[in-house]
């Protein structure tokens, strides 16, 4: 498969191309040179305040791209993107404002939910989001909680784990008892995989729970390498960040449906994000 998506990617100068080439052991000469450019130009669609276009999934995205172009968290650009994506913590319009008897009493409320980023302010008319993996999430409530924790991921990534109201997040999540309740049917298997993929890159005090969280998950796999309700290619890149033994089978398991989905040209749904996220699952457990 991967040897396909090369061709895929073959003569492109796209930030995709060059993390996949990469992750192959098939960088060429000029790659390099590529990557500075890539981030100046991320660098440029930059507003004043840091922001893409004053959007947390755009400049949450664009922090993310930027580290995978090796800029260290204290790069300048990290730095501006960075700010903006923190000032939206605990800002109006994040998951678990407010209050209400029935929230409170399941622990979705501001009593036990902290740290969350704010996508938008309540005031503001929802649109689905659509996230980098190519997902739509269509309810509200549930894409203001995908939103924070994709956030939060890009968040720990760029090595911010040690701010306090950062490890409320984290440990909100952890609590947060009907998202990691596989019999609960208001969140959907891509809500849960945005969640784990946040957890996964928590510092070491919270990997044990993290760890305990996924197990369910993993375990609803069904015998044909699915997951119920959900988009695979999005739900093996998450399972891919844990290390256990049983989220590595799980990956294995789910190759068949990934190579189906495959197009003859190489790519994903033609799309050069989603196939340089299946190539990247597919490195990470290729040796497994």
């Amino acid at each position: 498969m991967l040897e396909k998506t090369l061709e895929f990617f073959a003569g492109q100068s796209t930030r995709a191309a060059v993390l996949t080439r990469q992750l192959a052991g098939q960088s060429q000469s000029g790659d390099p040179v590529l990557k500075q450019h890539l981030v100046r130009e991320r660098r440029r669609q930059t507003r004043m305040d840091g922001s893409v276009n004053g959007s947390l999934l755009a400049t949450a995205q664009t922090v993310s791209e930027l580290l995978e172009l090796d800029c260290p968290p204290d790069h300048a650009a990290i730095v501006r993107t960075l700010g903006f994506v923190l000032s939206r913590q605990d800002a109006p319009g994040h998951f678990g404002e407010g209050c209400d008897p029935d929230r409170h009493a399941v622990g979705e409320c501001r009593h036990a939910l902290t740290g969350f980023f704010s996508p938008a302010s309540k005031d503001d008319e929802f649109r689905p989001m659509r996230f980098p993996s190519g997902i739509v999430i269509d309810r509200e409530e549930d894409a203001r909680c995908a939103a924070s924790c994709y956030a939060l991921e890009v968040v720990l990534r760029a090595r911010e784990d040690r701010r306090p109201a950062v490890q409320k997040h984290i440990e909100s999540l952890l609590g947060l008892q009907s998202l990691w309740d596989m019999s609960d049917r208001r969140w959907t298997s891509d809500v849960r995989a945005l969640a784990l993929t946040a957890l996964a890159a928590a510092p070491f005090q919270y990997r044990a729970d993290a760890r305990e969280r996924a197990a369910p998950f993993i375990e609803s796999q069904t015998d044909d390498g699915l997951w119920a309700d959900a988009d695979i290619l999005h739900v093996a890149d998450a399972v891919s960040r844990f290390t256990a033994p049983e989220a590595r089978r799980a990956v294995r398991r789910a190759w068949p449906s990934l190579f189906e989905r495959q197009m003859a040209d190489g790519s994903f749904d033609s799309d050069p994000e989603r196939t340089f996220i299946a190539a990247r699952v597919l490195a990470g457990s290729v040796d497994d």
